[in-house]
């Protein structure tokens, strides 16, 4: 280094020439025009101060220069980052739009349907199946289905998915018109009968006539005629009918029918069977009538009418297969009148019956009338005989009363008068006790008793067979407890059981003396219910 003043060689490392005492400066002053540049590059950036070294300058502009490129080189990054990740948002959004539309049941059936309409069932079928998928009861998208799986000759599937779309909707009729032409093709004409026998739309039904096999129609209903018939078989459609007159079963073996059945008197029992021109057989139909046309004879009536003075049972009989009806009140006998079952009492005073007969098949038959006039010859009106029993009734404290009364309290006793019987030769009246509550309730307890119309001797009344069953059971003592339990018969029953010996039907009645003990043994016993009616009587 040499000394800028004197030019003398110094030593490095000093700061004074030692020639000429000249101060060595480490800085040197910068040019200028060097000067200059850098305080301009200083003025456009603002960023850094003015530099009076120009090594240091240089130095410095040198450090700054990678600077700069590694802030471009960090700008282009950020931008490709950006560019990635809006390339990335969009893919996501696409996926998600297409998970969304992939898992929307209404979206695959409109993109199917596009392709349904566009005759591009490979693909519609796709978009079709995955609607079903994820709406599997929804009938339109099933609907949509079997479309494709029929247009790609998938037929097994398509009846599957047919029939599935009738058990959600049994009136969709495209679901039928498929599943038809399917079994046409096949031949299946039985499956396409049972298939429209079980549809409940009849307007789609009746779109398939001549597949249809319905049991054959009958012009008459079953039942009983008193006219021949001209029976008609019909049925719904081009076919067969066959049938039998005898009960056994119709087959293609059994009569053909051709024309109408005529039935005279007699029964019948008729089956038939259609077969249509497809060979399907219906089910079976049948029929059960009875004909009868005879006209029944007017019933003959005994005794004779006229006047009798002692009791008299009146027996009517008319032909085989014939029910009698009567009225006593001058109406007309008709079906749903009294029916005549055994011999009727002759009621006290004068009475027109009027009986007729009818055939099972319901025809009406003569009519016959009689009057009789019966005109006891006794002591004892009515009234004063039965005056008489409530008197033998309250004696034996079976009543407390002449109004019935019961011991309890409750409830009475009323005895009606029934008719006039004849038992051993004697005449009587005989009266059928009825028990009669608070309320005005009235029942028959079972119990019957007859009064001596000539002295007014008062007996209780019971089948023979009873009093000898009570008798067994008592060791030989007669039953004559006032309730005859259970299993009583009714009098009328016993007039009607009686037509063994139309003779004499009252032979089976056997008098008993009243005692204390026909009081009712509902306080003593406890035997009856609540009324005081037995529990084995027969209300009427």
């Amino acid at each position: 280094m040499k000394c800028p003043r004197c030019g003398s060689e110094m030593k490095e490392g000093m700061l004074f020439c030692e020639n000429c005492g000249e101060e060595i400066r480490i800085v040197q002053d910068f040019e200028p025009e060097i000067d200059g540049i850098v305080t301009g590059f200083d003025n456009a950036s603002n960023i850094r101060p003015a530099k009076v070294n120009t090594e240091k300058g240089k130095k410095n502009e040198a450090s700054h220069m990678p600077v700069l490129k590694k802030r471009h080189f960090g700008r282009k990054k950020r931008v490709f980052y950006a560019a990635g990740g809006a390339a990335l948002l969009i893919v996501c959004v696409l996926a998600a739009v297409f998970v969304l539309c992939f898992r929307n049941s209404e979206y695959q059936y409109k993109r199917a349907m596009r392709y349904i309409q566009a005759g591009d069932y490979d693909v519609a079928r796709a978009y079709a199946e995955q609607a079903v998928r994820l709406a599997p009861d929804d009938s339109e998208y099933l609907a949509a289905y079997a479309v494709c799986l029929a247009q790609t000759g998938r037929k097994e599937e398509t009846v599957t998915v047919c029939l599935r779309i009738l058990e959600l909707d049994a009136s969709n009729e495209q679901a039928y018109r498929a599943l038809i032409a399917i079994y046409e093709e096949d031949g299946e004409y039985e499956k396409i009968n049972d298939l429209l026998l079980s549809c409940p739309d009849e307007q789609i039904v009746s779109s398939y006539p001549a597949y249809v096999a319905k049991p054959p129609e009958f012009s008459y209903e079953s039942g009983i005629y008193d006219k021949a018939l001209s029976l008609r078989l019909s049925a719904n459609t081009s076919g067969t009918i066959y049938y039998t007159m005898d009960g056994s079963e119709p087959d293609e073996d059994s009569l053909t029918y051709a024309s109408p059945i005529f039935l005279e008197s007699g029964a019948y029992q008729i089956r038939a069977v259609f077969v249509n021109q497809y060979g399907v057989e219906s089910q079976e139909a049948e029929g059960n009538y009875f004909v009868d046309v005879t006209v029944p004879d007017a019933p003959q009536v005994s005794p004779a009418e006229g006047s009798y003075s002692r009791p008299t049972l009146i027996t009517v009989s008319g032909g085989e297969n014939c029910r009698i009806f009567y009225t006593t009140d001058g109406s007309e006998p008709t079906q749903d009148k009294m029916e005549y079952t055994g011999p009727i009492p002759m009621p006290v005073g004068v009475t027109k019956f009027r009986f007729i007969c009818y055939s099972l098949a319901g025809a009406a038959g003569g009519e016959t009338q009689v009057t009789y006039a019966l005109n006891l010859r006794a002591s004892l009106s009515i009234e004063a005989a039965r005056n008489k029993l409530l008197i033998e009734l309250i004696a034996a404290d079976v009543i407390q009363d002449m109004s019935g009364t019961v011991e309890t309290g409750t409830g009475h006793y009323v005895y009606n008068y029934r008719y006039a019987v004849t038992i051993d030769g004697a005449d009587y009246y005989l009266y059928r006790e009825y028990y009669e509550d608070d309320a005005g309730n009235s029942a028959a307890t079972g119990t019957d008793y007859v009064v001596d119309i000539m002295n007014g001797t008062c007996y209780k009344a019971v089948q023979a067979a009873e009093a000898s069953g009570n008798a067994s059971a008592t060791d030989g003592e007669p039953e004559s407890a006032g309730r005859q339990g259970k299993g009583a018969v009714e009098p009328d029953a016993k007039l009607h059981q009686a037509e063994k010996s139309p003779e004499d039907p009252w032979s089976s009645l056997t008098l008993q003396e009243i005692d204390s003990q026909d009081k009712n043994p509902e306080a003593d016993a406890g035997e009856t219910d609540s009324r005081g009616t037995d529990a084995g009587a027969t209300p009427e």
